[in-house]
């Protein structure tokens, strides 16, 4: 079978901002979520932030009969806030946490305790292999006073390595990155839109 490159894919990518016991209207947020998800129907549905397995449960039963494939990332503490959905099968799923991940005694900002990191999943559709990857890299908290510059520098610098990473990219023909993230600017680093979009 002749692979067809003209594939054509609607992808949803959404940071839900879903902390329980912080994040103001957190319940009504994922159920409108859900419902969005429904009536849209996107070929993949790329979230961060459902920091609560039980949230990405709810949405997975919701989403059953519209994105039959689902995979939550697990890490760190209390997990990397990853998940996606999919109306295609997906044949290969796998997680790189990022090495450095802010400060266990920074209780208040979360990062170490939740193991940042970076989800693959494999998609094999119209004769065609296609990497998709989400991630979160760490907060920026205060753009003056930024203590997590190099934390964010280190991210990036391990997403690519894990894209380029050649028995990753074995027989592969595609791939594309998503995930809002605040760009790693600073001294000797130039302006920068982020790592999401079509790589």
């Amino acid at each position: 079978m002749k692979p067809n490159f003209s594939l054509r894919l609607r992808i949803f990518n959404l940071n839900c901002w879903g902390i329980p016991y912080l994040s103001k209207h957190r319940g009504d947020r994922m159920k409108r979520l859900g419902d969005l998800l429904n009536m849209e129907s996107f070929d993949l549905a790329l979230l961060e932030e459902v920091w609560s397995e039980q949230d990405f449960q709810r949405l997975r039963q919701k989403l059953l009969p519209a994105y039959p494939a689902a995979h939550y990332f697990r890490s760190g503490v209390i997990g990397s806030g990853l998940c996606v959905f999919s109306k295609h099968p997906i044949q290969e799923f796998t997680q790189h946490v990022y090495t450095l991940n802010g400060y266990p005694y920074m209780i208040h900002h979360g990062d170490w305790f939740c193991g940042k990191a970076v989800g693959l999943l494999v998609l094999h559709l119209s004769g065609l292999v296609l990497n998709a990857y989400v991630t979160h890299l760490h907060a920026e908290y205060n753009r003056q006073k930024d203590v997590y510059l190099t934390h964010r520098v280190a991210q990036a610098w391990e997403l690519a390595q894990f894209i380029q990473c050649p028995h990753i990219q074995e027989g592969r023909r595609g791939s594309a990155v998503w995930g809002p993230q605040p760009a790693p600017e600073g001294p000797g680093l130039p302006p920068a839109e982020g790592v999401h979009g079509p790589a």
